[in-house]
């Protein structure tokens, strides 16, 4: 029996001889065109006619062949499961998970001393964490009271009640955004899977503008106007013999200054009363800088190109032509060791072909390869706990780096006679008056609610919109519930979620000044010259000399680079020098010692003098260790336990009897 679906042989031409013909050519037609071409199969109810070519029986006898063909087929193993799934598609990869991109933490400083070009790298921390990790901390404080429902996600209403990213961007400059943004973020924008719904890594990489702002290197600051003309007439006030050397004797009369120059009778000297020419007395401020009297112009300001900061890995390719301009001093477009004062494990380092001398292409290398220095400094909110710390103090002191930890968050880092001071700066300032506008929008709040507790959209509408316009701006996003009623509670969360915000965004800003004679003497930075400052003036001041000089010249007066980490809404208040106010009665309270030394201490210069103390001559003796005719706090402390000691203890009182 011949099944069905075996190819039959040609079948016997009609007499018009194109019927068979037509069935050859078709086949032919098909196997020409691939060789995988399918089979036709062959069945009793096709007629071969004269005409144009095969017809069928009827609907019935089709469904009768293809019966018959299922029937007489042949019976074949299944495929095997294996095979079944190697035939089977490919099952199609899940999308990638979108994750916001990460943040640098580091600024790449570039110093160029009179020495030697310096290379640090400056990691920046906030509370101990990194800049991407503070960011992501803080912002999904923000993602989580967006979200409403808790689901995790933020639907298209959650997205609106989010601070917009020109408004962050807004409060890390300022330190406050009141609301009210033109651009608010929208679901289409936050929304980049376009799956209808907001993850917490969209949620990120929707702030591009503020996240730039995250660690900022700021222009840098200049020189002090009326630096160099303190310097000069302080100068010329110590050198008694005007020779323009000052002597130990010289400068140790200082304090003879006192006498003549202390108007105001605090047993201090301010730079009024020892330059009063620089001053206006009705303004309180400096006024134009005179001339100095030999006609000779003051020295110029350093220029500020003695430093730059850039972004990590960012150091532009001219900064090799800059080093080779400024440390060539023969004009070969070469430096050799003693024209670039590398130590000699760098310089070998980089001569890469050992002939002595370091051209553009080796360079190159010192400008991208590992920085000379690396640094960390960490921002905290209190000043005691900020941290400047070298990475490898061991390895910067061998390579002739000399190192001064002044305090936890400063360090000063000496490179031949110039000093450069890194310091993490934490201050209590409030930007903009925050405290007090934080006052003024709660005085808001309570005359909106009228006795309620609580503030309804009807009392900042209508007539009172004006009157309210911020707590109208807020309402929907600081309520929190949604239940058309904003606490006291809600309202004060708003502004802590703001608190929370403003520290993120950290500047380094850069500076060089050149520190004037007064403010080298000034050592507690108070704007004054106290008789123990100036009774230690010498000591101070010889050090910055060569090692044994026996006089002080005005080369001492070195510029200061210096840069500042601190929040950027800070900047303005961290890189201010102290202000010498020509005003009276700026007195700084004491910190130190105990109470009574606090109060007798008028001056605020931390010591008492004969004059400030109360008691007797006799006590004032007894409490000066030293016989300096000064009372430091140590020795009010040492007394005062002292004396505390020797107080004779209360007797414990015995219980009276109950009476009956």
């Amino acid at each position: 029996m011949k099944h069905f679906n075996e190819e039959p042989h040609p079948p016997t031409p009609s007499p018009g001889g194109r019927g068979g013909e037509s069935i050859h050519r078709g086949r032919r037609s098909a196997r020409r065109g691939s060789e995988f071409a399918p089979r036709r199969f062959f069945s009793p109810f096709l007629l071969r006619g004269g005409g144009r070519g095969v017809r069928f029986f009827s609907p019935l006898a089709l469904t009768l062949a293809l019966a018959g063909t299922v029937l007489a087929a042949p019976d074949v193993a299944p495929a095997p499961r294996a095979v079944s799934r190697a035939l089977a598609p490919a099952p199609r990869p899940a999308a990638p998970k979108f994750v916001a991109p990460k943040f640098n933490n580091a600024l790449e400083v570039l110093v160029f001393t009179a020495q030697r070009p310096v290379r640090v790298r400056v990691t920046a921390l906030n509370e101990g964490k990194t800049i991407d990790e503070m960011w992501r901390d803080r912002l999904r404080t923000v993602f989580d009271f967006c979200d409403r429902n808790g689901d995790g996600r933020l639907d298209e209403k959650e997205v609106g009640y989010a601070i917009p990213d020109q408004g962050l961007n807004q409060l890390f400059i300022s330190g406050f955004y009141p609301g009210g943004a033109s651009v608010t973020p929208t679901l289409a924008k936050v929304d980049r899977d376009g799956d209808g719904q907001v993850s917490f890594e969209e949620f990120i990489a929707y702030y591009t503008i503020s996240s730039a702002q995250l660690l900022r290197a700021m222009p840098v600051q200049p020189d002090l106007a009326n630096g160099a003309a303190i310097t000069e007439a302080v100068f010329r006030l110590l050198d008694a013999d005007g020779d323009g050397k000052l002597t130990r004797d010289e400068v140790r009369a200082a304090e003879k200054l006192l006498a003549a120059r202390d108007a105001d009778e605090d047993e201090c000297l301010s730079v009024q009363e020892l330059v009063p020419d620089l001053y206006d007395p009705r303004l309180g401020r400096a006024v134009a800088v005179p001339a100095p009297p030999n006609g000779n112009p003051y020295p110029a300001a350093v220029g500020t190109q003695t430093v730059a900061v850039f972004g990590s890995d960012r150091v532009p390719g001219t900064v090799t032509q800059q080093v080779i301009k400024k440390y060539d001093k023969d004009g070969d477009f070469e430096l050799t060791r003693a024209e670039c004062g590398f130590d000699g494990d760098t310089f070998r380092r980089l001569d890469a072909d050992n002939n002595g001398k370091l051209d553009g292409e080796e360079l190159d290398v010192w400008r991208t390869g590992a920085p000379d220095l690396d640094l960390t400094l960490s921002l905290a909110p209190k000043a005691a706990d900020c941290v400047a710390k070298l990475a490898d103090e061991k390895g910067a002191a061998a390579r002739g780096f000399k190192l001064k930890q002044l305090e936890g968050g400063r360090l000063v880092l000496h490179v031949g006679r110039q000093p450069i001071d890194f310091w993490a700066v934490s201050t209590a300032f409030q930007p903009g008056g925050l405290p007090a506008l934080k006052q003024q929008y709660a005085n808001q709040f309570v005359q909106a609610a009228g006795g309620k507790g609580y503030v309804e959209e009807k009392d900042v509408t209508g007539p009172n919109v004006l009157q309210f316009q911020f707590v109208r701006v807020i309402f929907d996003a600081a309520d929190r519930d949604g239940n058309g009623k904003l606490t006291r509670a809600e309202f004060d969360a708003y502004f802590d979620l703001q608190d929370g915000l403003r520290g993120l965004s950290l500047a380094l800003t850069p500076a060089v000044q050149t520190p004037s004679l007064f403010q080298l003497l000034d050592e507690n930075r108070d704007g004054r010259l106290s008789v123990r400052e100036l009774r230690t003036a010498w000591n101070r001041l010889v050090v910055l000399e060569e090692p044994g000089a026996e006089v002080v010249t005005r080369s001492v007066i070195q510029p200061t680079i210096a840069l500042r980490l601190s929040r950027t809404s800070d900047r303005g208040f961290a890189i201010q020098q102290p202000v010498i106010y020509a005003g009276t009665n700026r007195v700084t309270v004491p910190a130190r010692g105990p109470t009574w030394f606090r109060k007798m201490d008028r001056n605020g210069d931390g010591d008492l003098s004969r004059g400030e103390y109360l008691g007797t001559r006799a006590e004032f003796d007894a409490i000066d260790a030293d016989g300096d005719d000064l009372i430091s706090p140590e020795e009010a402390e040492a007394w005062d336990k002292k004396a505390r000691a020797k107080e004779p203890e209360a007797p414990d009182e015995k219980p009276k009897p109950e009476r009956r």
